[in-house]
């Protein structure tokens, strides 16, 4: 399945878009290494934990449809353009 990570430094995520020809898109959020969020996201100051120990997961994915994507895309699209302005 061929896959696109969009990687920042300054996030502890990536971004990846995954799909399967003619039959699906997946797009995901998932830890850059591949750790568990729990781990990740760890315990604060006080010991407690920031996030329940179930949560042993590396990424959270939805699959989409043609109609589905399209919107994803002109949704970015207007976030982009009011965010930082439109491309000349």
């Amino acid at each position: 399945m061929p896959k696109e990570v969009i990687h920042d430094d300054a996030t502890l995520y990536d971004v990846v878009v995954g799909w399967e020809s003619e039959k699906f898109v997946q797009v995901g959020i998932q830890t850059h290494n591949g750790q568990p969020f729990a781990k990740v996201l760890g315990e604060d100051e006080t010991g407690y934990e920031r996030v329940p120990a179930m949560a042993n997961f590396a990424g959270l994915w939805g699959t989409f449809d043609r109609g589905g994507i399209n919107r994803l895309i002109r949704a970015l699209r207007r976030a982009r353009d009011q965010a930082y302005g439109k491309d000349e």
